[in-house]
């Protein structure tokens, strides 16, 4: 029988989707949050490091061995899950925010990170966490999710279903662009500083880009991506163009998300901000018959659906909750 309240850890709560973490499941009816980490201020209190949260609760070292939670969220870097997930997962729900357990080709994995794949245990369930394109009862049995990331998340959201459908030709063209925070709070370098960054866009990873595998994985195909970073703290804007028969694509988004509670059809391209704070994602798209192409357009809270609140929507998933509990679905303005 599930608990009244289920027992949550969150490993690095101070890192922004940590952070974020806490601020969603605060008003979440069926969780407790038990532990936080961090490690570097364990002892002192979150909100003395988060001051925007509201929260007495106290960060604590991370010790696997004495970790008792329902489950945990870990929000660190890649490698980090490699080494903790599969030991955690024998006791409790593992969901990882970083891409340790998103790729299923281990060579595909080993060339875009640069690190040898887990070994996980016989009898330990690990599933890709993107829901709106996932079975349900696999994420319901899973020990370990892999929650999709925010790029990833837009663009298979906007692309995957005229991929299922047979509508793409060619090879898809994806821009997106990213607020600053999708790079992590712990980013001190030049090219994040404010003076740096105000007034300019800029593109990077232009090539070779480690989310692309990813990608292709959920769509099944090759694809053209290149990121963007933008000078706002949150929100990412993703746009996908390819040669396609389709002349009428808002009908097929529809169909393919009518029944998805955070997946809006808009009739007109749609902004970063009209998702902001939620956990949407807002798809839109149009035919150029000039061209024979199709524009597809996604946008999201790269910190909300583009991890967090995503992450929530797999726990939910995975305790047999409402898929929306505790997820806002509104965004805020101005």
């Amino acid at each position: 029988m599930m608990p009244t309240k289920i027992r949550i850890g969150i490993v690095g709560a101070t890192g922004y989707t940590g952070a974020e973490l806490v601020r969603l499941l605060n008003t979440h009816p069926n969780v407790e949050i038990a532990v936080v980490t961090s490690g570097r201020h364990a002892g002192e209190l979150l909100s003395a490091h988060c001051p925007w949260l509201d929260s007495e609760l106290v960060l604590s070292s991370f010790d696997p061995a004495s970790l008792d939670v329902d489950a945990v969220f870990l929000c660190q870097e890649s490698g980090f899950a490699l080494h903790h997930a599969a030991e955690l997962a024998q006791r409790m729900r593992v969901i990882d925010l970083s891409a340790d357990f998103r790729l299923k080709d281990a060579d595909a994995f080993r060339a875009a990170y640069g690190l040898e794949p887990a070994t996980v245990p016989e009898g330990i369930r690990t599933v890709y966490g993107l829901p709106e394109i996932t079975d349900h009862s696999r994420i319901r049995e899973a020990h370990i999710i892999a929650n999709a990331g925010c790029h990833v998340a837009a663009s298979t959201l906007a692309l995957n279903p005229f991929a299922k459908a047979g509508l793409v030709s060619g090879t898809p063209v994806i821009d997106t662009k990213t607020g600053v925070s999708g790079a992590g709070r712990s980013r001190a370098e030049t090219a994040y500083l404010f003076s740096e960054l105000d007034g300019s866009v800029s593109a990077y990873k232009i090539t070779g880009h480690r989310h692309i595998p990813e990608i292709e994985q959920n769509i099944g195909r090759a694809v053209r991506f290149t990121p963007h970073l933008v000078p706002v703290p949150r929100g990412l804007h993703a746009t996908i163009q390819f040669p396609s028969t389709c002349t009428d694509p808002i009908s097929v988004l529809e169909r393919a998300y009518e029944n998805e509670p955070f997946v809006r059809v808009v009739h007109a391209p749609p902004q970063t901000k009209h998702v902001l704070g939620s956990n949407r994602c807002d798809v839109y798209a149009t035919h150029d018959p000039h061209t024979g192409f199709v524009i597809a357009i996604a946008v999201l809270d790269n910190l909300v659906k583009g991890a967090s609140g995503n992450a929530i929507q797999n726990l939910n998933l995975a305790f047999g909750l409402p898929e929306t509990a505790g997820l806002p679905i509104h965004g805020l303005w101005p």
